[in-house]
């Protein structure tokens, strides 16, 4: 059956707007062969559902005598927004590991509608996992198609949708991304009216459209005319001695060539030619024709097409002084703006490069490429990339900027970095995509490396790396002139010093600082805060950190850091993770990550690795200062300094998910106040410390809190919360179940044996059941530890409330069992097969003796999902049994429980599946799970 789309699925839908008629064509008979094969692939539509807007993009490129888009339909999806078709397209750059669905509608949870028809579902699991649980998915009976509704409560446009795979793995692959834009904002549209001469140039509406300009310009300035190699230079090294060579006074650059180019490794002054349609030049005499009428300009359009450049490079421009007070450059839908393989492989060529510019807002749903594996791939016919052999750049990057913003914008195929910022200030990012899914080194998500007042809201990435950076200032100082990469890989200091060769690198470093306006030391030089993140979606294929701030921050300051509704998905290092080395301590003041979640599957270390100051002091030399673009001394006067590595001040968790349980800890150091509330990990709130086992050291104040069921705030109970728990029965019909996914656990004593645990034969009804707990979370023997079971009552109606019994606990061993066994875990314990042991009155742990009140609870297994429960809380003393595993080093203590015995006693208790989940004891709460709570 398929699920209900709500209000969100339109029963007589309009073509995708902007989509080729032969694509819409394509969608209209694919659908009509898979109704006609028997597949479910119509939404019920409720009465509101007509109101939905279901928008397709335009075919990337297409334009301007450009009539085929290289966006391969993807050959595994067929997918329908509220009942229309939209189209999916296949990322196959390097590896293969995503197809994207991309559209606009009017609602945000309308209902997506998938069909494989070569792939049988047997799994599918939608990411972020916290607002899609298995229940928000209903697949076809021929297990073909698959539905659901996109999730108000994740606040998202984006979804990832794996079938036959998970975040672990690569079964499924390729994945599926759902991305949802709202529809465009109209009054973000330029004024497109001709300009009166075909110039392109309107000075009525203050429009350049750029398709027009270019192609007259190129008309006019050819790039075969315009094109001449670098001529040779003096080198900046020139007389210095470096890495045990000197460089003789005078040596020059080699004189430049233009090469072929589909030439290989082109090293500066060697540069590619220019092919003819290359716009480059074109957007420079653009942005001059801007600047020099800034009464009557202030927008560069992109109308669709295919543009071929060294990317949108802004450089100088101060939007304050044209008409309107901003430049606004505007791509439609359709345009694929593509990085050429750039000039030579140390040359400076982002997908977007914004520098030494302010007041400039980027609209519109257009593609930047920035054609990274390309130029990037040493298995292709790519340029090298290490770090000593090339400028670091990304697909996005804003530098000595500020009042930047983006709105929509959408890059794909960085060379490295998708976004970055750096020594920017007041820049916001609005509903941005960055989607590089390929295992090609440095593909972060989002690092804005420096920057202050920085804004992300919304923000879907594919990536290789962290998902989100902060603090790792000066990413290309290891292609300095003195970085120790650059002149080791020309053997300075030995017998075949290569000096032209470094000489030549040296070149490129300068030019690009002369085209920067500042060198790479000097990329990042101020103090980074006010940087908040909220409502993103992020996945990594191969490397990285959910969060990471500090690294090499080159003593500058790192403050004031929020995170709202950012979720990650299969980041393989670990979560949250500050790092203080190996550059000068950052000196971190404020983390706060709230209403969030964390795909931990992958993670190879703790959830949280909080690495903050002990006090000691830190150095910053002259030369540090001079020579390296490190911090300067605060009074000016370029002097060494020291300061203090200050503990973080405050890093703070509020509702956050993570999920799955890790048995490493997280290390927690140097910190003034750490503050965790409201966690939830594998899906139950955290209110044992073994959920969320901590590694505190140098923690000014720790507060770990949970919210109840009263609404009350209650502290985090030292000890843990049950990882495992069941009831096995005696009775005939009993005797092979394994009962592990019951809301409730049973006890019932047959009387053979102490706890009935002797029963073998005949027709008793005996019950008994096993609870599990870890101890990993321990850093010592507790000196007190106690089992708590909360009771939901019991079955017999001729049982009197007024009778009591008691508890009784043993400690046993799942590698011992009745039926002969080495192996009766509490997953998969029967009756016949279950943890073997004798209960002696020494052996055995007893609660105080309880009434069994007036709750009854009907026969047998089951659900009881609606029943009232009891609730007291029934304690045991089990100190030993823990003091005497933890000596033992056992990771976890299994405990078989029973009640004393009298007529007819049967009772339930609250199992862990009872206390939580979404199949849950109604009456149940959080807090009703076993759980046992230690004292140190």
């Amino acid at each position: 059956m398929i699920r209900p789309a709500g209000g969100n699925a339109d029963s007589n839908p309009a073509p995708a707007g902007g989509a080729s008629r032969l694509k819409r064509l394509s969608a209209t008979m694919a659908a009509a062969t898979l109704a006609a094969a028997g597949l479910a692939v119509t939404v019920p539509v409720s009465a509101s559902a007509a109101t939905v807007t279901v928008h397709g993009y335009a075919p990337s490129g297409v334009g301007a005598g450009t009539t085929t888009s290289p966006d391969v339909a993807s050959t595994k999806y067929q997918v329908q927004v509220a009942g229309t078709p939209v189209d999916a397209v296949q990322y196959t750059q390097n590896g293969h590991n995503f197809d994207i669905a991309r559209f606009a509608s009017s609602s945000r949870t309308p209902a997506i509608t998938i069909t494989l028809p070569s792939t049988t579902i047997t799994t599918v699991n939608v990411y972020p996992a916290r607002y899609y649980p298995s229940a928000s998915v209903s697949v076809s009976s021929d297990k073909h198609t698959l539905t659901f509704q996109m999730s108000a409560a994740a606040g998202l446009n984006e979804a990832i949708v794996m079938v036959n795979g998970d975040s672990t793995n690569a079964a499924g692959q390729p994945y599926l991304a759902v991305v949802n834009d709202p529809l465009e904002d109209a009054s973000q549209h330029p004024d497109i009216t001709p300009a009166p001469d075909g110039s392109g140039v309107n000075l009525q509406t203050g429009v350049l459209d750029f398709q027009q300009f270019a192609t007259a310009y190129l008309a006019a300035h050819p790039n075969s005319a315009a094109q001449t190699p670098p001529a040779a230079a003096t080198s900046s090294m020139a007389g210095r001695t470096v890495g045990g060579t000197t460089v003789p006074a005078g040596q020059q650059t080699s004189a430049g060539s233009l090469v072929s180019a589909s030439s290989v490794n082109v090293r500066y002054p060697k540069v590619r030619v220019m092919a003819a349609d290359d716009v480059t030049y074109a957007l420079q005499a653009a942005i001059d024709t801007i600047k020099a009428n800034p009464t009557a300009l202030n927008t560069l359009y992109f109308p669709n097409g295919t543009y071929v450049w060294s990317g949108l490079l802004v450089n100088g421009l101060d939007g304050s002084r044209l008409k309107g007070g901003k430049l606004k450059i505007y791509t439609d839908e359709g345009a694929l703006l593509k990085n050429r393989v750039q000039a030579y492989m140390e040359a400076f060529e982002p997908a977007i490069g914004i520098i030494n510019s302010n007041n400039i807002e980027i609209d519109g749903r257009g593609v930047f490429d920035g054609n990274g594996v390309a130029n990037y791939n040493a298995f292709s016919s790519g340029d090298s990339h290490d770090a000593y052999r090339s400028q670091h750049q990304g697909g996005v990057m804003v530098m000595h900027s500020s009042d930047i913003t983006f709105n929509d914008t959408y890059e794909r195929n960085a060379k490295q970095w998708n976004y970055e910022t750096h020594s920017a200030n007041r820049v916001t990012f609005n509903n941005i995509k960055a989607l590089t899914p390929y295992r090609q080194p440095w593909i972060d998500g989002t690092d804005f490396a420096s920057g202050q007042d920085i804004t992300a809201n919304g923000v879907f990435t594919l990536g290789n790396d962290d998902a989100f950076a902060s603090g790792h200032y000066n990413p290309s100082d290891g292609f300095t002139p003195l970085a120790s990469g650059v002149w080791n890989n020309f053997q300075l200091g030995t017998s075949s010093a290569d000096v032209q060769g470094y000489a030549n690198a040296v070149g490129a470093h300068d030019t690009v600082a002369d085209e920067l306006g500042f060198d790479n030391y000097h990329w990042d030089n101020e103090d980074s805060k006010n940087i908040s993140v909220s409502n993103t979606l992020n996945w990594s294929v191969g490397a990285g950190n959910s969060i990471r701030i500090g690294w090499n921050s080159y003593g500058y300051r790192l403050n004031n850091y929020t995170f709202d509704n950012f979720n990650s998905v299969a980041a393989p290092a670990g979560g949250i993770f500050t790092q203080n080395s190996p550059k000068p301590y950052p000196r971190i003041s404020s983390i706060v990550v709230k209403n969030s979640s964390f795909d931990t599957s992958r993670y190879t270390s703790g959830p949280i690795r909080l690495n903050g100051g002990n006090g000691s002091t830190q150095t910053i030399t002259a030369d540090d200062q001079a020579t390296y673009g490190l911090a300067p001394n605060p009074d000016g006067s370029g002097a060494t300094y020291t300061y203090p590595k200050t503990p973080i001040s405050t890093l703070s968790l509020d509702n956050v998910w993570f999920s799955q349980q890790k048995t490493n800890s997280s290390t927690l150091n140097g910190a003034t106040n750490v503050t965790l509330n409201n966690l939830q990990v594998a899906g139950q709130p955290v209110e044992y410390s073994s959920q969320f086992p901590l590694a505190p050291s140098g923690i000014g104040t720790l507060t770990t809190t949970y919210t109840d069921a009263n609404g009350q705030t209650q502290n985090v109970k030292p000890g843990a919360l049950t990882n495992g728990d069941t009831w096995v029965g005696a009775w005939t019909g009993d005797q092979t179940k394994n009962n592990s996914s019951d809301l409730t656990l049973i006890t019932r004593n047959t009387g053979v044996g102490l706890m009935g645990e002797q029963y073998t034969t005949g027709s008793g009804d005996g019950k008994l059941s096993y609870i599990q707990f870890p101890l990993s979370s321990l850093t010592r023997a507790p000196s007190q530890a106690t089992l708590h079971l909360t009771y939901v009552g019991h079955r017999y109606s001729s049982v009197p409330s007024t009778d009591t019994d008691q508890l009784l606990v043993q400690p046993v061993s799942d590698t011992a069992c009745t039926g002969g066994g080495t192996s009766c875990p509490v997953s998969t314990t029967t009756w016949q097969n279950r943890p073997s042991f004798t209960a002696t009155t020494s052996s055995v742990a007893r609660s105080a003796t309880f009434t069994l009140g007036s709750t009854l609870i009907p026969e047998g297994g089951g659900t009881h999902q609606g029943n009232v429960i009891d609730g007291r809380d029934i304690t045991v003393d089990i100190t030993s049994f823990v003091q005497n595993a933890y000596a033992a080093k056992q990771s976890t203590l299994l405990l078989a429980v029973c009640n004393a015995g009298g007529t007819n006693h049967e009772l339930r208790f609250v199992s862990s599946e009872g206390a939580t989940g979404s199949g849950k004891l109604t009456n149940g709460t959080a807090e009703m799970a076993p759980g046992v709570t230690v004292t140190p």
